[in-house]
C-alpha cells in the first residue's frame, strides 16, 4: 500500500521517542501472536489499537506491515511500562473519546469494529487541512494546561481521538522502522562499524532507502 511504501522509502516519523536500551528491548521481545492480549488497554481497545496500527502501515506481499512485527504489543507494553501516570490518562481518556465517537457513527462497541469502518475515523481525525489539525492543537494545549492544575479535566471525544490518533500515527511508525525485521530486512542496513564511503547519493549508497537504527 502507498503509505506503507512511502513511509520505508522516506523514514517519516511523528513521535519523540529515543530508542534507549530499554525501549529497544520492549520493542524486540514483541511478536505477532494469532491472538492479542493486551496488558494494559482493555480487550476493546486492543481489538481497535490492532486494527488501527495495521491500518497505518499494512502488509503488502513482500514486506511484512506493523501488526506483523508486534507494534501493536510494543505500543500497548510502552504504554503499560513507560509513560507516567499522567501519560496512561491522557491514552485512556483518548480511548475513551474513540469508543464514544466509534458508538455514535457506527451504533456498536469498539471490540465489534471492522477495519473499514476504524479507517473511516482514521480518515476523519488524520486526513484534516493544517488550519483544522491547528485548532486541535490549540484546544489540546487548552486542555493540557487546565489536566496540569486538576487531573480531573477531561477530553471531549472528538479532541480525544485526533490527539489518539496522531499518538497512534506516529508510534506505529518508529515502531515499525525500529524493529528488528525491518532495520536488517527492508531498510538499508550496515552493521557498525561499517564503511565511511563519501561523495555518494542516497540512491547510490542505499537504493533511496533510509538507514536503519
Amino acid at each position: 500500500m502507498n503509505r506503507r511504501q512511502v513511509l520505508k522509502n522516506l523514514g517519516l516519523g511523528a513521535t519523540a521517542l529515543v530508542a534507549t536500551p530499554a525501549i529497544m528491548s520492549l520493542l524486540q521481545s514483541c511478536s505477532n501472536e494469532p491472538e492479542f492480549i493486551p496488558n494494559f488497554v482493555t480487550k476493546g481497545e486492543g481489538h481497535a489499537l490492532r486494527r488501527i496500527v495495521d491500518l497505518i502501515i499494512p502488509s503488502d506481499a513482500t514486506i511484512p506491515g506493523a501488526v506483523d512485527v508486534g507494534v501493536h504489543e510494543f505500543i500497548d507494553n510502552f504504554w503499560n511500562e513507560v509513560i507516567p501516570e499522567r501519560g496512561k490518562a491522557q491514552v485512556r481518556m483518548g480511548f475513551k473519546g474513540l469508543a464514544e465517537e466509534f458508538k455514535k457513527t457506527f451504533s456498536k462497541d469498539l471490540e465489534a469494529g471492522t477495519s473499514e469502518e476504524f479507517d473511516q475515523l482514521l480518515g476523519k481525525y488524520l486526513a484534516v487541512n493544517e488550519e483544522e489539525q491547528k485548532g486541535f492543537d490549540k484546544r489540546f494545549g487548552e486542555f493540557y494546561q487546565a489536566f496540569v492544575k486538576d487531573p480531573n479535566t477531561t477530553l471531549d471525544s472528538d479532541l480525544a481521538c485526533n490527539q489518539l490518533f496522531g499518538q497512534l500515527r506516529g508510534m506505529t511508525i518508529w515502531g515499525w522502522k525500529n524493529s528488528e525485521e525491518i532495520g536488517e530486512n527492508v531498510l538499508a542496513y550496515e552493521p557498525i562499524p561499517g564503511q565511511q564511503v563519501g561523495c555518494l547519493s542516497v540512491e547510490d549508497a542505499t537504493g533511496g532507502k533510509v538507514y536503519s537504527l
